[in-house]
């Protein structure tokens, strides 16, 4: 792994090649075997999305346990490169389509620590994710660009990823997504007796998703 940036100092590094790009490939295609073996298809959990201008494919960590698991291993890592003590919150795999955005937006409590992990390009189109300077406080509407804010543009290859503090600066991808799809991970952590620690397992979520759906096999 290399490591890009000052995680203390600006809020954000990119670390390439978190994961090797195999490991990367090889757990975007798993999701779609276990959903096949399930009678199931990405297209089952496509929803809208106020970050999105069309309606996108999420699977949380909480129906589909490898993805918890894949959470809870990167755990060590991520809290030697933030420095903190960090327990796990929640994750979820995305799929964008061709032309889609990521409106612009600061997170909820439980992102304290984030990572946006690149799994899958269908046509190996690098898609940036870009990342704002200005610190904020709160969760921020969404919005369609930075306006005059400046923000740094990291392009990410399967494998690479982005260690950003989601609370604190806004983020999104305001260029279309070139690709017909692109696949994605987003893992989240909060520090372990900070102010945030009660979001630690994201379990008040969990049980508002489980009263909504039901798991995915896996």
């Amino acid at each position: 792994m290399r490591i890009e940036g000052d995680y203390k100092k600006n809020g954000f590094a990119t670390l390439r090649g978190l994961v090797p790009p195999e490991v990367a490939d090889l757990l975007f295609r798993q999701i779609g075997i276990d959903l096949e073996a399930a009678g199931k298809s990405f297209a089952t959990f496509a929803k809208e999305h106020p970050l999105c201008r069309q309606p996108t494919i999420d699977i949380s960590g909480h129906f589909y346990r490898p993805l918890t698991t894949f959470l809870w291993g990167l755990t060590p890592i991520v809290s030697e490169l933030t420095g903190a003590d960090l327990l796990p919150s929640y994750d979820y795999f995305r799929i964008y389509h061709e032309g889609d955005i990521c409106r612009v937006h600061s997170d909820r409590p439980s992102c304290e620590h984030s990572v946006s992990l690149t799994l899958a390009y269908s046509d190996q189109k690098a898609w940036p994710l870009e990342v704002g300077s200005v610190p904020v406080e709160g969760e921020d509407p969404c919005v369609d660009d930075f306006g005059a804010e400046p923000y740094t543009s990291v392009a990410m290859q399967p494998g690479d990823a982005v260690l950003y503090r989601g609370i604190d600066l806004r983020h999104g991808r305001t260029q279309p997504n070139p690709n017909r799809w692109s696949a994605h991970l987003f893992l989240f952590w909060v520090e372990r007796g900070g102010p945030f620690s009660q979001h630690a397992f994201d379990e008040d979520r969990l049980r508002a998703e489980l009263a909504r759906v039901g798991p995915v096999p896996g």
